[in-house]
């Protein structure tokens, strides 16, 4: 069954507690995970995903991933290959 991007958004934009950098790296992340023809999971790079939510720091970049994890939007299995990227899954 397809899912609407408008669906996901609907509801991180509702999430008070989420800031502009939650929103961009999420962002990031449905358009992947939409180019992957939404299917969960789906392999995804630091650096990709920096680039595309304009995040400059790592330490950033894992904050907000880690808290959208543990707010429940997705579920990241970090990967420590050099070669291989890490998993999402997106939570409905």
């Amino acid at each position: 069954m397809e899912r609407s991007i408008s669906q996901f958004f609907g509801r991180i934009l509702l999430d008070k507690r989420l800031k502009v950098w939650h929103v961009g790296t999420y962002l990031a992340l449905v358009l992947l995970w939409d180019q992957n023809r939404q299917s969960s999971p789906f392999p995804v790079t630091r650096r990709t995903i920096m680039h595309m939510s304009r995040t400059k720091s790592t330490a950033t970049y894992h904050k907000y991933l880690k808290e959208l994890e543990s707010f429940g939007y997705i579920r990241y299995e970090p990967s420590h290959h050099p070669k291989q990227g890490s998993q999402v899954w997106m939570v409905e």
